[in-house]
């Protein structure tokens, strides 16, 4: 099956804006061949949703169209209220669906918590990508309406069951990717974490290296979300470390520019954060354009030895000592980025192709 000139659906957890996951990804890519509408997650429920439905679309570009609506019912613990809900739903999107001329179409959700029952928009495809361990009822019932499953590591297929066709497809990179296009108002040699600051950060090992080098500037871009934990307020909101910008979020496709001024990129995950141990989108990012990357070990990690990985804090010190202090080799620099070219996009989407006509047979 070729993902060329189809109407696809994608049911994303999170809202289109700056911050770009997987599924922001793929709409993007997947848009350059094909029509895309791109649902977000429905903003909280107020009563007037009681009386209609309201949807609400926003071009990103000719072949790229954001799709909001409101949910009808508020959504309780009640069963029976959420499945009406989500009739209601699928049916009004199906209704405007049809008014702008978008039929035929393949429903790819990467949302386990709406539409556990995707036959309701009467797709020809259904497909669930999984990129994180979320373990509800309601992924549950999904994985029993569902066509197609693929997910990014092995990792996420011990936890649920599923009796249909799979695909371990890993997180993919855009061929843009590979070439930052602009300066930025920063001085170069920074060391660089991408992604959302939260409790999935490994704050203790942070807070050390912080300490460890202090001449070092580490810059961390992304969005600052909160965690229970006092280490993590000391760090990110009490400006504890002079050599700590907090930047914020940026928009996905200027992080390239930063990547490339960087002198270390770091992944300082928490690995006992479920589904935190497998692999991650911003290693890609940095890998494509040849830096070095300090990172926990990694499940799907474990034998690439072209990343600094450590199992423990005073090894994750030791990882980044050794990075600074040694002269980068050109040719591990060009292996790097020749490793992240093997999860193009392009490349990925032949091996989706692959596995959707070999599976249909």
């Amino acid at each position: 099956m070729k993902l060329e000139n189809q109407n696809i659906l994608i049911v994303s957890n999170e809202p289109w804006g700056d911050v770009w996951y997987s599924k922001h990804n793929w709409a993007y890519e997947l848009s350059k061949k094909n029509r895309v509408v791109f649902i977000n997650p429905p903003k909280p429920w107020v009563f007037k949703n009681l009386f209609s439905t309201k949807i609400s679309t926003s071009n990103y570009s000719s072949t790229l169209t954001i799709l909001n609506y409101t949910n009808r019912l508020p959504l309780t613990r009640f069963e029976f209220l959420f499945n009406i809900n989500e009739l209601l739903i699928s049916q009004t999107i199906k209704k405007w669906l049809k008014k702008n001329v978008v039929s035929d179409y393949i429903f790819w959700t990467f949302d386990p918590y709406r539409f556990s029952n995707p036959k309701q928009f009467q797709p020809k495809l259904t497909i669930y990508f999984r990129v994180d361990k979320y373990i509800n009822d309601r992924e549950k019932t999904l994985l029993k309406n569902i066509d197609k499953l693929v997910v990014v590591s092995k990792e996420l297929l011990k936890d649920i069951e599923f009796n249909g066709a799979i695909l371990e497809l890993s997180h993919g990179i855009s061929e843009e990717e590979f070439i930052n296009d602009s300066t930025i108002d920063y001085e170069k040699d920074f060391l660089l974490y991408i992604g959302n600051i939260d409790h999935r950060l490994d704050v203790e090992l942070i807070d050390k290296m912080l300490v460890e080098f202090p001449e070092e500037m580490f810059l961390f871009i992304g969005k600052i979300g909160d965690a229970k934990n006092d280490l993590f307020h000391e760090v990110f909101f009490r400006n504890k470390h002079k050599n700590l910008i907090l930047h914020g979020a940026e928009h996905f496709k200027t992080l390239k520019n930063y990547i490339a001024q960087a002198k270390v990129c770091i992944a300082p995950m928490f690995l006992e954060v479920n589904g935190n141990n497998i692999n991650h989108h911003k290693l890609l990012q940095y890998l494509a354009l040849g830096r070095p990357v300090l990172a926990p070990q990694f499940i799907d990690y474990q034998n690439n030895t072209l990343v600094y990985s450590y199992k423990n804090h005073e090894e994750g010190v030791q990882q980044l000592n050794k990075i600074l202090n040694e002269e980068e080799n050109q040719f591990v620099i060009k292996e790097r980025i020749t490793f992240a070219k093997q999860f193009t996009y392009n490349n990925l989407i032949k091996k989706l192709e692959q596995f959707l006509t070999e599976s249909a047979n």
